[in-house]
């Protein structure tokens, strides 16, 4: 893992915003050894989109947005996490930047077996929402095929320090 990856996927953002356009970016707080999206989102809020991040649910349940900048203040948050305060103004983000733990060329997310983020795309569907949803990682997670189940969610492309990559679906 690479110590300047997450400062690498900054060069992107210009490339993120022309081809998934302008609008409300959603991204997560890193935990474990997750790429950090921070210094994209920063980068992402000082190009003039808002960035959100999301509200741990209880499980089973989606995850829920409220607007948020690096910099704002957070509060502890279910399973050790941190998260915007839940008194935040609410969004529904235009683009999710998803964490992952692996990858394929063809879109599919190998997650930390939550559903979070799928049941998120299939509730934001259901509201008549269309949404991007890009995964960040490194090169190395890439696998030739991830085991998906019949309630996973492709991706619309894969962020890694090496760029961004469309899926092939």
């Amino acid at each position: 893992m690479h110590p300047q990856a997450a400062e690498q996927l900054v060069a992107y953002c210009a490339e993120l915003t022309q081809t998934f356009g302008h609008g409300i970016y959603a991204a997560y707080l890193p935990i474990r050894s997750e790429i950090s999206p921070l210094p994209l989102v920063a980068a992402l809020h000082q190009a003039g989109q808002q960035t959100a991040m999301p509200i741990t649910p209880a499980e089973g349940q989606a995850l829920s947005f409220r607007l948020w900048a690096v910099g704002d203040d957070l509060e502890a948050g279910p399973y050790g996490t941190s998260q915007p305060l839940t008194a935040g103004q609410p969004v529904l983000p235009d683009i999710i930047l998803a964490p992952l733990l692996a990858f394929d060329a063809a879109g599919w997310r190998l997650g930390y077996g939550g559903g979070f983020y799928d049941r998120t795309i299939a509730d934001l569907a259901t509201r008549r929402h269309s949404c991007a949803v890009i995964g960040l990682g490194f090169d190395g997670q890439k696998l030739d095929k991830v085991p998906i189940g019949p309630y996973d969610m492709p991706l619309d492309a894969v962020l890694t320090p090496s760029g961004l990559h469309r899926t092939k679906r």
